[in-house]
């Protein structure tokens, strides 16, 4: 099975459409962080079946859906493909190309294809099964998953062994016996139940038919006449009750057939399907073998052809050597002639090469004497020359001397005068700059005056902007704490009115009777009409507890009328305070002495209830400490009610949170919002007046000069600014005035030193003229006989170059003539060699086609035969392929008819529950009837439902019968007629399920064996995939670090093949780590990578996938795993993501995955496939 591609669409960062094509060998995907490579890993995780979704790195499936950037829109599906060719027939399916495709749309639908047609995710894992790939497998190796296999993180290494070995679909079998089995286990004690059930009905229907027959005789006619009264009541019920209660046994049994049914044809069917197993991994074998004899005659013709090439080659180099033999023989004698001719052709040109050398020494030696005549001529005149230029020089330099001076002169009489002129203007300048200085000191000093004036006025304003914000500010604080009063008031008013409109604390007939408005106008509780003040509060309600929730009437009728309605409406009790029933008295105390309080002077009331305060308080008086309370007389409050003292009793304790609350909660109320009005208005009064005082704020800060003084400051501060540099320049121009004076001083001492000087420099310059003219007729002379020595010497020199030319032109020549002799020698003496090399090539050349013609008639024998033994194979395998396709469809058939067994006792439960809801609409109708029999017959309808009527008697014959026998029929007592018949009928149901209870107790047997079966045979095999894999992981061991390194594979409980876990042990570079965690990061890497290489020794997966595997390796090990993976890449083909550039230079292909726009991947791909790599070291460690 071969990868051949993956499309992405619009998962995670592939926005379009993008197709990564998968040939064999090595492809690598490279990219910068975050481009998106390791989103195709996921991809191909996920169309393959992923369903956790943290393994796809994400959150929801949602997530993987492209959601836009910044240019582009979010898309709605994700969709990716995997295609595959089933060229090993791996896959079981006769389609040579397969496409496995997954889709989820935004909505949340989503759905999965094989080959563009919908199927099932069993589906995808039934077609993967036992090929190396899954979520799971080791076809995928992350970074990460690389330290789960050195942890063992969930047994993953058991897990690769198990894949490695095949036994995936035996676990599956041995599942689902398992789930089969545990189904008939429940149906086993669902019967056992049933069994149970019936016994106990049995016992109890045998005690009943033996009292029955006891009795039978004695109840006989009571027992018919009463019998055949309910049958006249019932008639036309019993028949369709007897049909219905019959159908139902009829199809209970049915159903419990077909579970017994069920269970046998389940366990034939596994035991079927583990001898499908066993057939289709004996038809594997035989494919296998048939692809290997195959590939041995494909390898035996190429060789063939190679062996034909050969032949054919050998007998054209044969002809060739022939040919050159036969040419080489008579070039050699062209050669040697040619020889003879050189050599004397040397000898003439040796000899005209020593006649041009005599007289090249002749003309050389005339030359030389020229040569010392024109040497002393030019020397003669370059001395000339030399003293004519210093001569030239010292005249340059008192012409030069002269012209300064000159100039010097009229410069300084110039500046003299341009001196005299700047002095005269710098005067007037002054004049002007002194006047301008003492006008603008005046008006600076004028504005300074006006700007103090300001200032002053300011300043003042500021002051007063300053107290009206602090009187501002102390008037905000002032509110703020009213208005902190006045929230509290009236959170403390809402609070109380809550508690009043809601009666909280009050019982319900109070709060009934509150709530009928108009009786409630003119009866309020006494809590209500008292006010008492806050620190008495608690005091007085102590005293008046019993009595807060008594309703205070003007008269009895309004009490009455009060209780009537509680009466009628069930409300409960209220109690009631008559005023017309109260008569006044003065039982007020006298006046208390020291710190004691009458109550009455702590309570307001209103003087229509004044008389009922009086009774209930007159004589209670608060007092103000601990000390007061001992020792005053009567009914004492202690004020703050943590006591009450009476004549004979006291009681108190603590004082409760809310105690106080009740009293006066009316009054209170209205008092609060007198409170609350006057606070508001006290609120709007601070408003106003912080108002008032703001507006006088912004009145001052409009009077205030700030623009003015800024304005004033800026005008004196640009005329300070010009005055000072007025003065500036007037101070500039006094030192101008200063200076020029020394200046002009200095150029006349400086003119009259030049005048002086440049006389003598004339005189000078005089004397030089007439040395220059004289001396200038000596060298003209001197240069004439200069020029004929010249002329005589480069003619002479001419002569002697010419001469000189033709020798080198005749030496060149010789030495030609004799490097052509000698390499003529050398061709002669090269032909000859290779006609003796000729002659041995061509006698091994014909022994080399004598023995290829042999081996390539023996290797056409060889190739005869073996196609005989494949049309054998091949037939064989065809065979082997009918039988086992033949059973697979009697398998398939079975397992069709075990479909229709749960079919029909699914058909046979909906029966049995249509006949019972029936049975149920018949009780429901006869319920009544039921009652009415049991009361006045008292004869059970169940049991005379089922029966007919024996006599012909009318109803109203019966019930004369039946009054004239009801007195025998009290003496006799109860019995169940029909009890013997129950009896019967439930022993042979009873025996019926007896049956089909030994029938699952032999299906549960035979799914045990099937178990147990299975589990042997994955067991074997998974011991063998492990010794496999145990010796080859310490040879890759090996491989990948040194032969003196070792490692091994244990099994944790080797007792138990089926759960046991596997632990690894590795010693590299000479260490002896405890526990392979110990190790550095590349150890483990290359420690994992050994062990999953040794498990594709056994059982290549048909594509692996390694991402960012190599990050923890370094150089010299990147080597190592890139030959490795060369050496696998023979069998499987491999993906890696790298950032390693060794790793890159491994691979055929790579794709580049980029981010050229934001949050969008593309690919862009590189064939390397005309590269060679190199693996030969690896590759010989795992040979040896």
């Amino acid at each position: 099975m071969k990868l051949k591609s993956l499309e992405i669409k619009g998962f995670k960062s592939f926005a379009d459409k993008t197709v990564l094509n998968f040939d064999d060998g090595v492809t690598g995907v490279i990219g910068p962080n975050g481009c998106g490579k390791s989103n195709i890993i996921d991809s191909i995780r996920w169309v393959i079946g992923e369903q956790k979704i943290s393994q796809l790195r994400s959150e929801n499936l949602e997530s993987l859906i492209f959601n836009g950037s910044k240019n582009r829109n979010p898309s709605g599906l994700a969709e990716v493909s995997l295609t595959f060719e089933n060229t090993k027939n791996l896959l079981p399916t006769e389609f040579n190309t397969i496409t496995v495709t997954r889709k989820y749309y935004r909505n949340g639908d989503s759905e999965y294809r094989l080959n563009d047609v919908n199927c099932r995710l069993k589906d995808i894992h039934n077609l993967f099964m036992d090929t190396g790939i899954s979520t799971d497998s080791y076809a995928i190796i992350e970074l990460g998953m690389v330290d789960d296999i050195i942890k063992d993180k969930e047994n993953s290494r058991r897990r690769m062994l198990e894949q490695a070995a095949g036994i995936t679909i035996y676990k599956t079998r041995k599942r689902e016996a398992k789930l089969k089995l545990d189904a008939t286990e429940h149906d086993l004690a669902r019967i056992e139940d049933l069994l149970f059930e019936i016994n106990n009905q049995l016992k109890t229907l045998e005690n009943q038919a033996k009292k029955a027959e006891k009795y039978f005789e004695v109840k006989r006619d009571y027992k018919e006449t009463s019998i055949e009264l309910a049958k006249a009541a019932l008639e036309g019920f019993n028949l369709t009750y007897q049909e219905l209660t019959e159908k139902q046994n009829t199809e209970t049994d049915k159903k419990a057939e077909a579970e017994a049914s069920i269970a046998k044809a389940e366990a034939e069917v596994e035991k079927d399907k583990v001898t499908f197993i066993e057939k289709e991994t004996a038809l594997q074998t035989l494919q296998q073998q048939f692809n290997e004899l195959s590939n041995q005659l494909r390898d035996k013709k190429s060789n063939e052809n190679l062996a034909n090439q050969k032949l054919s080659h050998l007998k054209e180099k044969e002809q060739g050597l022939k040919d050159f033999i036969g040419k080489a023989g008579s070039q050699v004698k062209a050669i040697e002639e040619s020889i003879v001719f050189t050599e004397t052709q040397i000898t003439e040109e040796e000899k005209g090469l020593g006649e041009q050398s005599e007289a090249l020494t002749g003309l050389k030696e005339q030359l030389e004497a020229r040569r010392l005549v024109f040497d002393e001529k030019r020397k003669a005149v370059d001395d000339l020359r030399q003293m004519q230029l210093q001569i030239q020089r010292n005249r340059f330099e008192a012409e030069k001397n002269v012209a300064v001076a000159d100039t010097s002169i009229t410069n300084i009489e110039r500046t003299v005068h341009l001196l005299k002129d700047e002095q005269e203007q710098r005067k007037t300048n002054l004049e002007t700059l002194r006047s301008d200085k003492s006008q603008k000191e005046t008006s600076l000093h004028d504005k300074k005056s006006e700007f103090d004036h300001l200032t002053e006025e300011n300043e003042r304003i500021k002051a007063e902007i300053l107290s009206s914000q602090a009187s501002i500010e102390k008037l905000r604080n002032q509110l703020i704490g009213e208005n902190r009063v006045l929230d509290s008031k009236q959170n403390e008013y809402d609070l109380l009115k809550n508690l009043i409109d809601k009666m909280e604390g009050y019982p319900e007939s109070v709060k009934y009777l509150h709530n009928r408005a108009e009786w409630m106008k003119d009866a309020p509780l006494l809590s209500d009409i008292l006010y008492v003040k806050e620190e008495y509060r608690a005091a007085v309600e102590n005293i008046l507890e019993p009595y807060l929730n008594y309703y205070v009437v003007p008269n009895e009728e309004t009490a009455i009328k009060s209780i009537r309605l509680l009466e009628t409406d069930k409300k409960g009790k209220a109690k009631f305070f008559i005023l017309d029933r109260i008569v006044p008295e003065d039982n007020r105390l006298p006046n208390p002495a020291g710190n004691v309080t009458s109550a009455m002077d702590v309570v307001e009331v209103e003087d229509r209830y004044a008389a009922l305060a009086k009774k209930l308080l007159g004589n209670v008086c608060i007092a103000e400490d601990e000390e007061a309370f001992r020792h005053a007389s009567g009914v004492v409050l202690e004020k703050s009610g943590r006591m009450v003292k009476g004549d004979y009793s006291i009681s108190g304790g603590s004082v409760g949170l809310f105690e106080g609350k009740k009293i006066g909660r009316v009054k209170n109320l209205e008092k609060l919002a007198a409170d609350i009005k006057t606070q508001k208005e006290k609120c709007e009064t601070l408003k106003s007046q912080i108002e008032s005082i703001s507006s006088q704020v912004i009145h001052l800060n409009v009077s205030l000069k700030e623009k003015q003084l800024n304005d004033l400051q800026k005008e004196i501060n640009d005329l300070t600014n010009s005055l000072n540099a007025v003065t500036n320049k007037i101070e500039n121009l006094e030192q101008q005035e200063e200076r020029a004076l020394l200046r002009m001083g200095e150029l006349g001492k400086q003119l009259d030193q030049t005048r002086s000087g440049i006389s003598d420099t004339r005189g000078l310059l005089s004397q030089l003229n007439e040395k220059a003219e004289g001396h200038e007729a000596v060298l003209k002379e001197a240069s004439e006989s200069f020029m004929l020595a010249e002329e005589d010497f480069n003619s002479h020199n001419r002569k002697y170059y010419e001469a000189n030319l033709q020798l080198n032109k005749q030496q060149s020549k010789v030495q030609a003539i004799k490097q052509e002799l000698a390499f003529k020698q050398s061709q002669v003496a090269n032909l000859q060699k290779q006609l003796e090399d000729s002659e041995v090539q061509l006698a091994e050349a014909l022994q080399q086609i004598e023995a290829t013609s042999d081996a390539l008639a023996t290797l056409q024998e060889a190739i005869v035969a073996q196609m005989k033994q494949k049309e054998t194979e091949e037939a064989r395998l065809n065979e082997a392929d009918t039988q086992f396709h033949i059973f697979r469809n009697e398998l398939t058939e079975k397992e069709n008819q075990l479909r229709l067994l749960h079919r029909s006792k699914e058909q046979a439960d909906q029966a049995v529950s249509a006949i019972k809801d029936h049975l149920n609409e018949l009780k429901l109708q006869l319920a009544g009837m039921k009652e009415r029999l049991m009361v006045e017959f008292r004869v059970n309808l169940d049991d005379i439902l089922e029966e007919e009527r024996t006599t012909s008697f009318s109803k109203d014959e019966l019930q004369e019968k039946n009054d004239r026998l009801k007195k025998r029929l009290d003496n006799i007592g109860e019995v169940n007629p029909t009890a013997i018949e129950a009896f019967t009928e439930m022993k042979k149901r009873y025996d019926f399920i007896t049956e089909q209870k030994n029938d699952l107790v032999e299906a549960r047997q035979s799914l045990r064996q099937t178990i147990e079966e299975v589990e042997a045979a994955a067991n074997q095999k998974f011991l063998e995939t492990f010794n496999q894999v145990r010796e080859n992981f310490s040879k890759v061991f090996k491989a990948l670090f040194t032969e003196d390194d070792s490692a091994d594979m244990v099994l944790v409980d080797p007792d138990n093949l089926a759960e046991t876990g596997i632990d690894v042990v590795a010693k590299p570079k000479g260490k002896r780590p405890t526990s392979i965690t110990q190790l550095s990061g590349g150890e483990k890497t290359l420690t994992a990578t050994a062990l999953l290489f040794s498990i594709y020794l056994i059982k290549p997966a048909p594509f692996c996938i390694l991402d960012e595997v190599d990050a923890p390796l370094d150089d010299a090990n990147v080597q190592k795993f890139t030959q490795m993976i060369r050496k696998f890449s023979k069998e499987s083909q491999f993906i890696i993501v790298t950032h390693n550039k060794m790793t890159m230079a491994s691979v055929d292909v790579i794709y580049g995955v980029t981010m050229q726009e934001p949050g969008v991947s593309k690919l862009v791909p590189v064939d390397f496939r005309g590269l060679e790599h190199e693996y030969d070291t690896v590759e010989a460690d795992l040979a040896t």
